[in-house]
């Protein structure tokens, strides 16, 4: 009872001391008179909770939201004022300005003020803004029926006027629109929806600029419309006005500093005043905020660009690049900025795009033609230089151009350099470019020419005295050759060359003493010298003392540890004299380096090769390849890797991505014969006929040529050839091919002699041993036991020569000797059947048959196809006493061959009866 009364007391305090709704919006008259709009709304609001339907609530709330530009709660609050009866004539107009700001067109233009009591100022208002809806609805003629009723007002209105202006723009009578809101502005120049009017016809009759200043006059008087101000700022950016935009883009970032749109224009901004680190930053967060514009990208692509950053400037504009015309310069920026990447096929490609090159391009495609070339792809390359021939018009671009043309083995290069020093003679780069041209092309009048021309210029200059040096030297012309280098030491008495020079002319008059003598005084005074250090090594060898001519090097190695050159040359010494792994401890010590000298590549893989380090030298080779995929002798490296382990499927990869790029004969050749050991006949037989006729009397070429006879059978025309082939390159291969024709035009006899006769010249060939003994099994077991045991003298571990051996011994019955080889060779290849089978058979032999059928189960199945194989497996499952398994086997399997079925007869008579 206590707690009721508690209770009832506890609410009629509350009741009585709660406001009423009205009360709530007195409150709320009072803050607003105080400008204190935010304690009006809360006010407001209090008063709809408490009277959800009261019409002056609603308006009043809907009218503070219309003062905070809060236009999407007026709109609601003003709409449930007018459903619940609240004066029209009050809340259309406010309605109508809620319903403009929130583009509401299809609401305002089924707004109802027919009967309304509205001022004609008011009507002239609401009529105004329903054409301004149905034009946007694309409703003309409704327009144009509320154009005349506005007409119509006895009212001096703005927007009488304003709707006067649609109705010219819906004539299409810009001029005379334009006329009007000129009349309109000089009574009300700061009217908002005149300003606004005035720039969408500005923009109309593509005036964009005039359109921008009425913009630009509206928003400084109404800066609280964020949507105008964003249409402005993007006005400005169009028209490359920047610096006006960005002011306007930094305060609308302020309120969305997200948006797509508004960091798009403060890039463009940014980019224009060339601050290309905040270009990009603005760039990227657009591109982040899901703005796709290929603008956009050539904006952060340049920024980056700009910044050294050629990784993002790359991942730009390579996304836009497709889009792109041929003569934009967004490609060439690309294409320099792959170059840098090291990306050269990529920025070939890019440019064999541009269509209008220009001078100022030449450069930029002598690097991108060099940076192929190096990597070995000579097509591209070649269609660069062509293209950036008609562009090279300075001193250094045809200079650029002449050795570039030279590189592809395109004597025009000439031309190009000549031109190049008839332009600058002053030139040295060009100069010397072209002296080495006419010495490489053995034009040596021409060079001699240049070499007195230079003399004439300058009686002192040492390069002309040089390269006629060189000349002569190459005429062996000995005295002149002299007198030139002599004429440079006299200039500069320790120039390292000239002296080098005279050295070598003393070499080539045999009189070591002289050149033992000069290089003495060479090395001394300059002891890392490293032409004259191979120099000397060279005389002591061809005097026969090559060690001292390594010693040499060694110690001038020991003087200066850390010389790469005299440490390079100490190991290809080394190579060359056969200390694999001394000349591998030597390269190993570049292992490391970040700049590898180009001596290392081969040279380490020959030592890896000759050490018979097989694995190592194949991912030597790889990891060269991985860095210059189009490196020729990388290729051939890698290639004759793959030949030697049977990897000819990989090889025919190797050469068709190589010949892809480049044209060249050599890899031609490797191509068909890869095609040709991979057993790819068709492909083989294509690449073979495109051979120059030229090549095809080679021996290699008569080999090709010998395995497609074969293949057709044509064993008559194919002997010739693989004659021929063995003849040009008398090695196992090319043996086995010959030995394979004689015998099938049933010359075994001659095919024997042909195999002694190879051995007799290489009697360590371990392949032709192994054909020989193969020949011998069946003509007689001791001869071919002899070739057999010589064969493991070379190599303990061949596995043929091991199984071969243990079936000759039982034969014999020597069975003792026959299961300690069978034991060797099934150690070599435990899943082999035939290592398994002779094994097994020597089992038998010595009556073991059980151990014998336990090894023939670890290997015989389904996949196991050799019927001899098969039946001696049968025989020793009823030799071992399992007669019933026996017989199911027996049954299991049809014969092919007339001999194995004739055998399987013979076991079913003798076993399964």
């Amino acid at each position: 009872m206590k707690k009721t009364i508690i209770a009832l007391s506890l609410g009629m305090l509350i009741s009585c001391g709660q406001q009423t709704s009205e009360e709530h919006i007195q409150a709320a008259q009072d803050f607003i008179a105080k400008n204190d709009n935010a304690s009006a709304i809360v006010s407001l609001k209090t008063a709809v909770q408490l009277a959800p339907k009261s019409p002056q609530a609603r308006f009043e709330l809907g009218k503070v939201y219309i003062a905070e530009k809060q236009f999407e709660s007026a709109e609601k609050e003003l709409s449930r004022a007018l459903e619940y009866g609240y004066d029209g004539a009050k809340v259309l107009p406010l309605l109508t300005r809620a319903y403009q700001r929130t583009g509401a067109y299809a609401a305002i233009s089924e707004m109802d003020d027919q009967n309304v009591d509205l001022s004609l100022n008011e009507k002239a208002e609401i009529g105004y803004f329903k054409i301004v809806s149905l034009v946007r609805l694309n409703k003309p003629d409704d327009a144009r029926a509320i154009i005349a009723d506005q007409m119509q007002l006895d009212t001096d209105s703005e927007f009488k006027a304003l709707s006067q202006v649609y109705g010219e723009i819906l004539n299409k009578d810009y001029p005379l629109a334009l006329q009007i809101i000129a009349n309109v502005k000089d009574t009300a120049p700061d009217h908002p929806e005149v300003l606004k009017l005035a720039a969408q016809l500005h923009l109309s009759v593509g005036d964009p600029k005039a359109a921008a200043q009425e913009f630009d006059r509206y928003v400084s008087l109404y800066p609280d419309d964020l949507q105008t101000m964003f249409v402005l700022a993007k006005l400005w950016v169009d028209l490359g006005e920047t610096a006006k935009a960005e002011p306007y883009v930094d305060k609308l970032l302020e309120v969305n500093g997200k948006n797509g749109l508004l960091n798009q224009l403060k890039a463009a901004a940014r980019i224009a005043e060339k601050d290309y680190p905040e270009a990009q930053k603005y760039a990227e967060l657009a591109i982040q905020n899901g703005i796709n514009d290929p603008a956009l990208r050539l904006i952060a692509g340049y920024a980056a660009y700009q910044q050294k950053d050629f990784e993002s400037a790359q991942q730009h504009l390579s996304l836009v690049a497709s889009n792109l015309p041929g003569n934009h310069p967004g490609l060439r920026l690309l294409a320099a900025s792959q170059l840098q990447l090291g990306l050269t096929t990529e920025a070939g490609d890019v440019l064999e795009r541009i269509e209008q090159v220009s001078e100022q391009d030449a450069q930029l495609f002598s690097k991108a033609s060099y940076e192929l070339l190096r990597q070995g792809n000579v097509k591209d390359a070649q269609q660069l230089v062509e293209k950036s021939s008609s562009i090279s018009t300075t001193a250094e671009d045809l200079t650029r151009l002449g050795l570039l043309k030279l590189s592809l083995n395109n004597l025009d290069g000439i031309v190009d350099l000549e031109e190049a020093v008839a332009k600058s003679p002053e030139l040295e780069s060009a100069k010397k470019t072209l002296a080495t041209a006419y010495v490489t092309t053995k034009q040596y009048d021409k060079a001699l020419e240049l070499a007195q021309q230079w003399k004439e210029d300058d009686a002192n200059d040492i390069s002309a005295y040089l390269l006629a040096g060189e000349v002569y030297s190459k005429q062996q012309n000995v005295s002149k050759a002299k007198a030139e280098f002599q004429q440079v030491l006299s200039i500069a008495p320790s120039h390292q060359g000239a002296a080098l020079g005279l050295i070598n002319l003393y070499i080539a008059e045999k009189d070591y003493t002289a050149a033992q003598k000069a290089l003495a005084v060479l090395l001394n005074a300059h002891p890392n010298y490293t032409p004259a250090l191979a120099t000397a090594y060279l005389v002591n060898k061809q005097q026969g003392h090559a060690e001292q001519g390594v010693a040499l090097v060694k110690a001038a190695l020991a003087n200066a540890p850390d010389d790469q050159e005299v440490s390079m040359l100490y190991a290809r010494l080394l190579l060359l004299e056969g200390q694999y792994d001394l000349a591998l401890q030597q390269f190993a010590t570049f292992d490391q380096d970040a700049s590898l000298p180009p001596a290392y590549w081969p040279g380490k893989g020959q030592a890896l090769i000759r050490a018979g380090d097989i694995a190592g030298a194949q991912a030597h080779y790889d990891k060269w390849l991985s860095q210059a995929p189009n490196n020729k002798q990388a290729v051939v490296g890698k290639l004759l890797l793959l030949d030697s382990t049977g990897k000819f499927e990989e090889g025919v990869k190797l050469t068709e991505g190589f010949l892809a790029v480049r044209n060249d004969a050599q890899m031609q050749l490797l191509h068909t014969h890869f095609l040709l050991m991979n057993k790819r006949i068709v492909a083989a037989q294509k690449a073979y006929d495109s051979i120059p006729q030229a090549l095809k009397s080679m021996p290699i070429v008569k080999g090709f040529l010998a395995r497609l006879q074969i293949n057709d059978e044509q064993f008559e025309l194919a002997e010739p050839n693989a004659h021929a082939a063995y003849l040009g390159l008398p090695n196992g291969r090319n043996l086995v091919m010959w030995v394979l024709t004689l015998e099938r035009l049933d010359k075994p006899g001659e095919a024997l002699k042909v195999i002694q006769q190879h051995l007799q010249a290489l009697p360590n060939d371990g392949a032709a041993l192994m054909m020989l003994a193969e020949r011998q099994i069946s003509s007689g077991d001791d001869e071919a036991i002899v070739s057999y045991q010589t064969l493991l003298q070379k190599n303990p571990n061949n596995f043929v020569a091991l199984n071969n051996l243990a079936y000759l011994y039982l034969q014999k019955n020597e069975l003792d000797k026959a299961f300690q080889y069978a034991e060797n060779a099934l150690k070599q290849r435990p899943d082999n059947a035939a290592a398994v089978d002779t094994y097994a058979q020597v089992l038998v032999a010595k009556k073991e048959y059980k151990k014998a059928v336990k090894q023939y189960d670890a290997v015989v199945n389904d996949k196991m196809r050799n019927e001899e194989i098969y039946l001696n497996y049968v025989e020793a499952l009823f030799l071992d006493g399992s007669d019933l398994l026996g017989k199911r086997k027996l049954e299991q399997r049809e014969m092919k061959t007339e001999a194995n079925i004739e055998r399987q007869t013979q076991l079913k008579v003798k076993y399964a009866q």
